[in-house]
């Protein structure tokens, strides 16, 4: 990383954004690592300004970033925040730790049958999700693949183009991508599909294996065996060769999806949890070392520290490139002329184009440097003055003019644990007594900040179940709990199916879920119970109230697919939040009425927590959950900052756990993990209790617990059952 220059800005996004330091430039603009407001590290991509300034480079701009942002899954770095409309125009990716998949490759060489079958399976996962949202990579390289500690990330696909309909996608005079990846269609002039990056993959995945299957030597030589001659793989573990073959077809018709790649791939995992070799586990950081901790009997013999930067990809030798001239476009193309292509301490993407071509705004996305090793998080803290009584002197490990006397270090030892000691006492202060000793110790400023959190007085409001045979069978209605009484009090007569209650910001009325045979609607009524009012049908599920209480976040039939829409209470209004193919469940609306959370299905059965901004109906909701499992039932702390969440599916492996992650996808952790089913958690108002259910779908209860974790305690007591607890 180099430092930032005179002409670099500070910040963007108002400032949500501050930028640390370069990581590099290419054509379109320059990539700083830069930091949000919680001190969370990300990629942030700044357009340069004359092409801030070009109408039709930002309509493309704007449409390539809506795409990128649609892509999900647990193998990418997805873009986080952008704003095409910003002058200079922005955006900015998630940050993965870890160095490229060309930095391990390079260090530890061909990785073992295992790793290779976790990579796959992660590459195949990635452009599944990549390919689903409606973009082609087009740049798969191990340059643009970040090996962490948890399996690869794809990184780069903001480089990738919607698909506008149409195969039709190349341009005159140029070649986007990188060579030695590039499929025959791509250097005979076809079409860009899909397939494109199925055969990037096949050559990444051999490459990994310690093959090049199509030889080694000058690129133009490499290019016409790409395009001409079948590919040796014989260095590839007999379980992948036919999967890989595959990938490398010369006709894209004849490669498989990820989703059939996925599908005849048997996934090897080492008995350890792990998925790299040892010598590429070190290469993760600090602390990745599975020597670690094992025991003296190991060898201990120094190993070399990562080189702070990868090799080099070598450039490519373009004066003889044998390539069939591409097709003319067709009038309509949309490509805007951009100069300039990667500086040379970014050689890894080359554009093939004939002296005096154009380079596409591909290409110059393509010139993007990635970061490739684990990046500086916070800038190193200067070094602390010496011991105004003791010299410093360089230790043993480092180079020095001298070598320390083992009385001055004990000397130095000695202070240093002094003078912690008596501010360790001054703390402490134990001669004002402890908890448990008999003596009151003095009280502070924090002490009550320290106290349990009392139980909220606030009423509960709960779906009680009057019947069994819940779900199949509902029987429920609304009722309320008193913080001082056993028992529910019914607000709602039976005899339908009412659910999922939510209080009013002003907790004067209430909306619920109301099921008939007709279908589902959303209604209201007083606090206590009075006045019922049909505001509007849905699909069914949760509902959440605007702050102001003019709105409820509902789920709607459209086209087919369950969306988010606005329902206006007053009239029943209602305007379409969310678009395209994918479902959406359990809307909550943010404190502060700027956003919605869902939990969206990325593929089938895969629900993750995302956040939509309801101001802007098209733009693409933003993964704040990454889990192996779904994640539902996504619920804002009062002061906006947190989401208690359901893990988990009934029945599952893993059943339901009450987790709590940030809304910027910060800090997830367990709150409530046991063997029995969890699930509904509902903030009280001041944000230190929640309530969730716990136990079969059929007899649920409803429990408890601080938002610290501590303090469960059960509120049904009863045998009849309750659950959809909201405080709020």
């Amino acid at each position: 990383m180099k430092p930032l220059e005179s002409n670099d800005p500070e910040s963007v996004g108002g400032g949500r954004y501050r930028l640390v330091g370069r990581l590099g430039q290419g054509g379109m603009g320059v990539v700083y690592l830069g930091r949000s407001r919680s001190g969370r590290a990300v990629a942030v991509k700044v357009v340069r300004p004359e092409l801030s300034t070009d109408p039709e480079f930002l309509r493309r701009f704007a449409r390539e970033v809506q795409a990128a942002r649609q892509v999900g899954g647990f193998h990418t770095a997805p873009v986080v925040d952008a704003d095409p409309h910003a002058d200079p125009a922005w955006l900015v990716t998630a940050y993965v730790p870890g160095p490229t998949l060309r930095a391990v490759l390079d260090r530890v060489g061909a990785l073992p049958e295992d790793s290779l079958t976790v990579l796959a399976a992660g590459l195949a996962e990635a452009l599944e999700a990549i390919h689903r949202a409606g973009v082609v990579h087009r740049d798969l390289k191990p340059a643009n693949i970040i090996v962490a500690e948890d399996g690869p990330r794809v990184i780069d696909f903001g480089i990738a183009r919607a698909l506008d309909g149409t195969a039709a996608l190349t341009q005159t005079g140029f070649q986007v991508g990188t060579p030695g990846y590039l499929a025959p269609e791509q250097l005979t002039g076809g079409g860009i599909t899909p397939a494109v990056d199925m055969f990037a993959l096949g050559v990444v995945l051999a490459q990994a294996a310690g093959c090049s299957p199509y030889g080694e030597g000058p690129s133009a030589g490499w290019l016409y065996r790409v395009v001409h001659e079948e590919p040796d793989l014989s260095a590839v573990p007999a379980s992948l060769r036919d999967a890989l073959a595959a990938c490398l077809s010369k006709d894209p018709l004849h490669r498989p999806t990820p989703t059939a790649f996925l599908q005849g791939l048997t996934v090897r995992h080492r008995a350890d949890g792990g998925w790299l070799p040892d010598e590429a586990t070190r290469l993760l950081g600090p602390g990745k070392d599975p020597d670690a901790g094992r025991g003296p009997e190991r060898d201990p013999a120094p190993r070399p520290e990562p080189d702070p930067e990868p090799r080099p990809e070598p450039e490519p030798e373009w004066d003889s490139l044998p390539v069939t001239p591409p097709v003319t476009p067709p009038e309509t193309s949309q490509d805007v002329p951009v100069p300039a292509a990667a500086p040379p301490e970014h050689p890894a993407t080359v554009a093939a184009r004939p002296e005096g071509g154009e380079i596409s705004v591909e290409q110059a996305v393509t010139s993007l440097p990635t970061p490739p090793l684990p990046l500086p998080l916070p800038e190193p803290l200067p070094e602390p003055a010496p011991l105004p009584t003791l010299p410093h002197t360089p230790s043993a490990e480092r180079p020095g003019p001298q070598r320390p006397t083992r009385r001055t270090a004990v000397g130095a030892a000695l202070l240093v644990c002094a003078v912690a000691a008596t501010a360790g006492l001054l703390v402490w202060r134990p001669w004002e007594g402890a908890p448990g000793t008999g003596d009151k110790p003095k009280a502070d400023a924090s002490s009550s900040s320290r106290s349990p959190a009392a139980f909220p007085t606030a009423p509960l409001l709960v779906r009680m179940d009057t019947a069994p045979g819940w779900p199949r069978a509902c029987h429920g209605v609304i009722a309320v709990r008193a913080s001082t009484t056993d028992r529910p009090r019914t607000l709602l007569p039976g005899g339908t199916c009412d659910v999922l209650p939510q209080w009013a910001p002003d907790r004067r009325s209430f909306a619920f879920t109301r099921v008939t045979p007709e279908g589902s609607a959303v209604w209201t009524a007083n606090a206590d119970g009075s006045g019922e009012r049909l505001v509007a049908e849905i699909a069914g599920g949760r509902v959440s109230w605007s702050p102001d209480g003019a709105r409820l976040a509902v789920l709607r039939d459209k086209d087919g697919v369950q969306q988010l829409f606005a329902v206006d209470v007053s009239d029943g209004s209602a305007r379409q939040l969310t678009t395209g193919t994918r479902r959406v469940e359990d809307p909550a609306w943010s404190p502060d009425g700027t956003r919605i959370a869902v939990s969206l299905e990325a593929s089938p059965g895969d629900w993750q927590i995302h956040v939509v901004d309801p101001s802007a109906p098209d733009s693409a909701p933003r993964q704040v959950t990454r889990l192996p499992h779904p994640a539902l039932d996504a619920v804002w702390s009062p002061d906006g900052r947190t989401f208690a969440y359901t893990a988990g599916t009934y029945k599952g492996s893993t059943k339901g756990d009450i987790r709590l992650v940030g809304t910027d996808g910060s800090g997830d952790r367990p709150l409530v993990a046991t063997d029995a089913h969890e699930m509904d958690p509902a903030w009280s108002a001041d944000g230190r209790w929640l309530a969730f259910v716990r136990g079969p779908y059929e007899t649920p209860v409803v429990w408890a617990v601080r938002a610290d974790g501590t303090g469960q305690r059960r509120l049904t007591t009863g045998s009849t059952s309750e659950g959809h607890p909201a405080w709020r």
